[in-house]
């Protein structure tokens, strides 16, 4: 693989990673806005329709309690800065990737001293978003792309990706299964 190519395809990768992290932005708001509604509503329900339950309003009192110790959590993980320094690093991949198309061999090693520099300005990738970069590029025919992923690191995509959406499915369904339980074993009462 020439440098170019190297280079254009860290580029791809770090587009993949920017979308997932503000993707994970996206999505961790709008659990904690679901959690937050979601709590209030169940506990203003126990305390106008059953306020002799003992315990289930103090477990959604804990629950939002809980909610409000995630939200500390999940802004330490700074999606969105992460997604800024991703963005500048594959921005500036681009405009070296144009400069080492044009590049001789002396010049490639300044390039391709630059490019470890870049690289070094944020976080890597993941191969799992490598692996969608490949795929999603492979797809489509317009592009030249003669890359394609492996049987195997097509399992290994499927899988990620599975895991990923049913990770999110179960965190908004979460606080959905917890009042049935409580109403199932009547801990409301």
């Amino acid at each position: 693989m020439t440098l170019s190519d190297k280079i254009w395809w860290t580029k791809k990768a770090r587009i993949q990673t920017e979308k997932r992290l503000l993707s994970n932005v996206f999505h961790s708001q709008l659990l904690l806005l679901w959690y937050s509604f979601f709590s209030v509503a169940v506990s203003i329900y126990y305390l106008k329709f059953n306020p002799q339950s003992e315990y289930a309003n103090v477990a959604w009192v804990v629950f939002s309690v809980l909610v409000l110790s995630i939200s500390s959590f999940i802004n330490g993980f700074r999606f969105e800065e992460r997604a800024g320094l991703i963005k500048e690093c594959y921005e500036a991949l681009g405009k070296l990737s144009e400069k080492s198309k044009e590049a001789d061999n002396k010049t490639l090693e300044n390039i391709n001293n630059e490019y470890t520099q870049i690289l070094g300005t944020c976080e890597n990738h993941s191969e799992y978003d490598y692996y969608l970069a490949v795929f999603l590029l492979s797809q489509n025919k317009t592009n030249n792309i003669d890359k394609q992923l492996s049987k195997f690191e097509n399992i290994l995509l499927f899988i990620y990706c599975f895991r990923r959406c049913a990770m999110f499915i179960m965190l908004y369904i979460l606080p959905i299964g917890l009042l049935w339980i409580m109403e199932a074993y009547n801990v409301s009462n």
